[in-house]
């Protein structure tokens, strides 16, 4: 065996290079083309929101994402649960992170596959080019590239759920702004319908993820939906505790006749509230935060400074 694998070294080490040469290319590729139609979409949706919808072909499939459609979609396909409440859960977090389309859920398992094997061949491309290429057939070259493999499939979730928190810091910061502005709709006589259409309308530039959920809400209650069920699943989709609170108290008052407008400016001041104390909370923590940096970085540094001349004159010192 060790004879065969001396023997198809040389052969296999320049077609390990190759391949992992062709997927770094594939891989930067499509980086930057996705890059750059997502700068294109968002710069045509600026000038002209028409302009912003995606083109398609002659069967009406969208030309935008072709390879998400065609390769990750399938693979997908291949390790999508069975049981539906898991299929439930796992969109859910897709709503969480903003993805709402039908696809979304293949696409993301396909890209826990394709890392899941793309992550092993790179690392193992790596390892032929530093000429080290019996190392993947001994045990920790197995448990190398299982590691890698590993870390490829749940390298996805990762970023899922960093997405979900940026998403929700980002609806924490502009809620209050956009409770501020619904009250100013609201007394100037507008409905609460039309407020909130109104502020998705001002939102659109500075907190588009809040301004999105916001129009697709009008969206619900102009397609039949009740205003209390429009307000439960725009508290679902964004997944917070305040707008869960705000639906809370427009329901009720709603229902029981109470002044919205008094309600949304009671509300408003809360909000106002609850935000400074999170800046002052974050305030308090940060030189707590700054212990670690200072003792790892600086204080080496500083003490080098201060007692490394004073450590070579006694090292040079005779007494």
């Amino acid at each position: 065996m060790d004879a065969l694998l001396i023997a198809l070294g040389p052969t296999l080490a320049p077609l390990a290079v190759f391949l992992a040469f062709v997927l770094a290319c594939l891989g930067v590729y499509y980086l930057g083309a996705y890059r750059a139609e997502e700068v294109r979409r968002r710069v045509n949706k600026l000038q002209a929101p028409a302009a912003s919808a995606p083109s398609l072909d002659g069967r009406g499939v969208s030309r935008d994402g072709e390879f998400l459609v065609k390769i990750l979609k399938p693979a997908g396909g291949l390790i999508l649960p069975q049981n539906e409440w898991r299929r439930s859960a796992m969109r859910s977090q897709l709503v969480y992170a903003g993805h709402r389309d039908a696809r979304s859920l293949y696409i993301f398992l396909g890209a826990k596959l394709a890392l899941a094997l793309a992550l092993p061949l790179a690392v193992g491309a790596a390892v032929v080019a530093a000429g080290q290429w019996l190392f993947l057939f001994q045990p920790w070259g197995f448990a190398l590239l299982s590691c890698a493999s590993g870390t490829g499939f749940l390298l996805p979730d990762y970023g899922l759920r960093r997405t979900i928190r940026r998403r929700r810091l980002e609806f924490l910061e502009g809620f209050p702004d956009a409770m501020d502005m619904l009250v100013v709709c609201v007394e100037a006589g507008l409905g609460l319908d039309s407020a909130i259409q109104r502020v998705s309308r001002e939102l659109r530039h500075s907190h588009p993820a809040l301004a999105t959920e916001l129009a697709l809400h009008g969206l619900e209650v102009r397609a039949g939906k009740s205003r209390q069920e429009a307000f439960r699943s725009l508290a679902e989709r964004m997944h917070i505790d305040q707008v869960h609170a705000l639906a809370t108290i427009l329901i009720q008052a709603e229902r029981y006749g109470t002044s919205i407008a008094m309600a949304l400016r009671n509300f408003a001041e809360d909000m106002r509230v609850e935000r400074i104390q999170r800046a002052r909370e974050t305030a308090a923590k940060l030189p707590v935060r700054m212990i670690f940096p200072i003792v790892m970085f600086i204080f080496p540094a500083l003490f080098l400074v201060l007692l490394g001349p004073a450590v070579v004159m006694m090292a040079t010192t005779n007494f």
